[in-house]
């Protein structure tokens, strides 16, 4: 049974009334050659609010995140943006108002820094619409905001793991599209830098008003700094609402398969997974 509550913040307060929902899925289907990987799934995405995907491996997170960007072609139902068919629209129509950071993505060789960010701004370019100074300015934006400036001139293939995933959410950022999707953001990052990289994802939605969908692994993470949080369990959404409301020691047992007491985050005053193994099992004893 999917737990499903009204999404409010995590201050109390109720999304902007009347706020249509751009992005939403209905009766959605997807899967990679035979296997079925989501079955029948309907989502709403809530506007202007962070919503993090979360679930166990193999889960289907990463499907439904590169089939809302349009990544994946669903078997059957529709990916909805802004009320109209995403399948119907032009590539560059999609990319001027969605952007995606997926998985593991990979640079051409000897790439620099400034070109892979520079391509951000694909979307925004035509035979009518050649760089501008706009472009140059939303470039060196996302840089600074990832704190990529002092990277420009380096090679892509010659930057650290965590490196390399800041640069790409710059490029992803260069995008300036109004709906950002980012598939485990974190990956890579040691906790310092995951810790920046989600507070920029929450100054994008406070500051600047976009509507952020993201994949991570780290309940603790998610819980403070999610809006809303979606649970998976084999292809199909569990649960979903704020936090507060959806992560439950009950439902990460049903959904995980995790043994865990939820405390209240002494800093953020959401709430905190405390996970049972079998070390601290057999230390009560």
């Amino acid at each position: 049974m999917t737990v499903s509550v009204e999404v409010f913040g995590e201050a109390g307060t109720p999304p902007t009334q009347g706020a249509p929902c751009r992005l939403a899925a209905e009766k959605l289907s997807v899967g990679y050659g035979d296997t079925t990987i989501i079955d029948r799934l309907d989502v709403a995405i809530p506007t202007g609010q962070v919503t993090t995907i979360v679930g166990p491996n193999g889960c289907g997170k990463s499907t439904l995140l590169r089939t809302l960007s349009r990544l994946l072609n669903p078997s059957a139902g529709q990916v909805l943006l802004d009320g109209q068919d995403i399948a119907g629209q032009k590539p560059k129509q999609v990319a001027r108002t969605l952007g995606l950071l997926p998985q593991n993505p990979v640079a051409p060789d000897g790439l620099t820094v400034a070109d892979l960010v520079a391509r951000g701004r694909h979307p925004h370019q035509s035979w009518y619409r050649q760089w501008s100074s706009d472009d140059d300015r939303a470039v060196a934006e996302a840089m600074a905001l990832t704190s990529t400036t002092e990277l420009a001139d380096r090679a892509v293939d010659s930057l650290s793991g965590g490196q390399r995933q800041r640069v790409w959410i710059a490029m992803t950022l260069a995008q300036q599209t109004d709906l950002v999707l980012l598939d485990e953001p974190t990956t890579y990052l040691d906790l310092a830098h995951a810790v920046d990289v989600l507070d920029l994802v929450d100054e994008l939605r406070s500051e600047h008003g976009k509507t952020v969908v993201m994949v991570l692994h780290d309940l603790n993470l998610a819980a403070r700094y999610s809006d809303s949080i979606i649970v998976m369990r084999a292809g199909q959404i569990v649960a979903e609402g704020p936090p507060r409301d959806v992560l439950t020691a009950d439902l990460l047992a049903s959904a995980f398969g995790l043994a865990s007491q939820i405390v209240t985050d002494p800093i953020g005053g959401t709430p905190m997974v405390v996970p049972i193994g079998r070390r601290c099992t057999s230390v009560r004893s």
